[in-house]
């Protein structure tokens, strides 16, 4: 036989359910005002905390609106690169003359010109003479330096010059100690008394000339009917 359950606990099934409907829609109502309390709505847009404004780069979203936000839409700072330094121009005096080729270093003298506009000629006969009057090998122009070709037979420092190819290097250590180097690029011969074009200008690509005697011998007179003339061109530090 079925037991019968007190009729005061079938009465209170329902007044359970109705409780817990009203502890459910008390609950709903509390949230949606904590969530709209703020003013804020929760459509998934979230505010960062603003950075700081000094030397730092504003930030870009993408996909939200926020060109107008004083803290968006701002691009990107480009930083450009520093232009590399300029070379520096030498300024101190040549002291040795280097061309391996031909086995030669000796030390440079300075030269000026006679009244006749001819370069005068070292003190020593062995050593080199770089024109004073012109630019500092290196430094741009035409830096000139004599030397002696010697007698047939005999030759002296610059007896052999005429042996340089195109792309033989050339080195004058100027005084300070810095290589200054050359590479060969062209060999002429002028009459000797002949107005050399470019000779010693004090403008233009940094360049050096090498001048010495060549052509015929007069043995009687002990002169040469020819200069040489060979020009380098610069090519850094050695």
């Amino acid at each position: 036989m079925m037991r019968a359950w007190p009729a005061a606990v079938g009465r209170a099934q329902p007044s359970t359910r109705v409780l817990g409907e009203i502890v459910l829609v008390v609950l709903l109502v509390v949230t949606a005002a904590a969530t709209w309390r703020d003013g804020q709505p929760t459509d998934g847009f979230v505010e960062l905390a603003a950075p700081p404004l000094d030397g730092i780069a504003a930030l870009e979203v993408s996909g939200n609106n926020l060109s107008g936000h004083p803290r968006w839409g701002q691009p990107l700072p480009v930083v450009e690169p520093a232009p590399p330094p300029e070379p520096r121009i030498p300024t101190a005096p040549p002291a040795q003359l280097l061309i391996p080729v031909l086995d030669v270093h000796r030390p440079v003298e300075k030269v000026g010109v006679n009244q006749f506009g001819v370069l005068n000629l070292p003190v020593n006969s062995w050593n080199a003479g770089w024109y004073k009057g012109g630019p500092v090998p290196g430094a741009p122009g035409d830096s000139v330096i004599e030397g002696h070709a010697g007698y047939p037979g005999q030759p002296m420092i610059f007896g052999k010059l005429v042996d340089l190819h195109r792309g033989d290097r050339i080195i004058v250590v100027l005084s300070d100690g810095s290589r200054q180097l050359f590479l060969v690029t062209t060999t002429r011969s002028f009459p000797a008394g002949t107005a050399i074009p470019g000779l010693g200008d004090p403008y233009g690509d940094a360049r050096l000339t090498l001048i010495t005697c060549t052509g015929h011998f007069d043995k009687k007179n002990h002169w040469f009917s020819d200069r040489l003339v060979l020009e380098a061109k610069y090519s850094g530090l050695a």
